[in-house]
């Protein structure tokens, strides 16, 4: 019964309708609103919903992955085209099965492409759960949402501030986690750059000499090993027009990274000391993991992981999934990467558009809690 239900939401989202609690595939309307996350930063936001019918209905309220993103969650490749937005996608497809949906740009961010370094400095983990409850509030105020039925849907770091603000906030209904990340810093980094990034970047080594000029570098794929150079490669006063080598990981200064005597043993420093790295600070991050306040949620959790994510391990979902068998749903999605998009290769994983079917095992979830009531 559960294989015939799935097959039937895919089947309906591919003719645009899923069942819920407004008019299947039917127009939606948007409302532009804003929210104050505190004295400092007042975030620019909208709500899309069903076309049909005056509500409220149940909603659910995204949260954003690690960065300066924008409300639609906006990936662009290095020529600038527009690759996915997959928060808008979200919101729309979820507007036509009957929620609600409210999406806001992340501290930090006043539109695409224009951010204020100083507040998405602020942006730790830490202060978005703070900027959540205050989320969560402006949703309640809605007249178009209904307060019992609010659902926190959180990607990557979004996870972390997803569930930590439901721990907080015993009126949300239930949490859904996309790629949620458990194992912290150090095993993440081991995770994207060992044992993904290391491998990938030694086919990129077009000669074979083992090292990697700054030429070979722009031709790394997108995917955890093309955000590596930030870490270890690029210099801060490099440009794209004069690029020039970290002085610390180049160590014999001759604009070629070793990969194996001078990236790794960088990529193992940052592994033994994340906090060298302020985004990577302790501090900035919640205390508890999410496999350890997961049983603690009391709620309904559902995990969406892809198997092919080449950014937070599988195996965190499964942790995560294990620690509370009695209320979370772990459904890993074959061939999928970090932004649920088709991916062949973990090591190449590009946030493109949600596949269809991770946004119908959503579905499928949220009609199961709505029955459930």
């Amino acid at each position: 019964m559960r294989k015939l239900t799935a097959a039937l939401l895919a089947l309906l989202l591919l003719a645009g309708c899923a069942p819920g609690d407004g008019p299947a595939g039917g127009e939606i309307r948007r409302r532009v609103l804003t929210i104050a996350l505190d004295e400092t930063w007042t975030a620019a936001a909208e709500l899309t919903y069903p076309a049909g019918g005056d509500g409220p209905w149940p909603a659910v309220i995204l949260f954003h992955g690690s960065g300066p993103m924008d409300m639609d969650a906006t990936n662009v490749d290095a020529g600038g085209r527009v690759v996915s937005a997959n928060f808008r996608l979200l919101a729309e497809r979820l507007a036509r099965s009957g929620y609600v949906v409210l999406r806001f740009h992340k501290r930090g961010v006043r539109r695409p492409g224009d951010y204020d370094l100083e507040q998405a400095y602020r942006a730790t983990t830490n202060q978005l759960i703070a900027d959540a409850g205050r989320v969560i509030a402006a949703a309640r105020e809605q007249p178009e949402v209904d307060g019992g039925r609010i659902y926190l849907y959180g990607w990557s770091q979004g996870a972390q501030v997803a569930a930590h603000a439901a721990l907080a906030d015993r009126g949300v209904a239930g949490v859904i986690l996309q790629g949620p990340p458990t194992g912290g810093w150090a095993e993440t980094l081991r995770y994207q750059h060992l044992e993904l990034g290391l491998r990938l970047l030694a086919e990129v080594d077009a000669d074979g000499d083992g090292k990697l000029s700054a030429r070979e570098w722009m031709d790394v794929p997108p995917g955890p090993a093309a955000l590596m150079g930030s870490f270890y490669v690029w210099a801060p006063d490099s440009t794209p027009w004069a690029s020039k080598m970290r002085a610390d990981t180049d160590r014999d200064g001759d604009e070629l990274i070793d990969l194996e005597a001078e990236l790794r043993p960088a990529i193992e420093a940052l592994i033994a000391n994340p906090a060298v790295n302020p985004m990577m600070d302790p501090a900035n991050e919640p205390a508890e993991s999410l496999a350890e306040i997961a049983p603690r949620l009391g709620r309904p959790v559902l995990i969406l992981h892809g198997e092919h994510d080449g950014f937070v391990p599988v195996s965190d979902g499964e942790a995560i999934a294990a620690a509370a068998p009695e209320t979370a749903t772990l459904r890993r999605l074959p061939g999928l990467g970090h932004a649920l998009s088709p991916t062949a290769d973990p090591a190449r994983d590009e946030f493109g558009p949600m596949d269809e079917a991770a946004i119908a095992a959503l579905l499928e979830w949220l009609q199961a809690q709505a029955a459930a009531r």
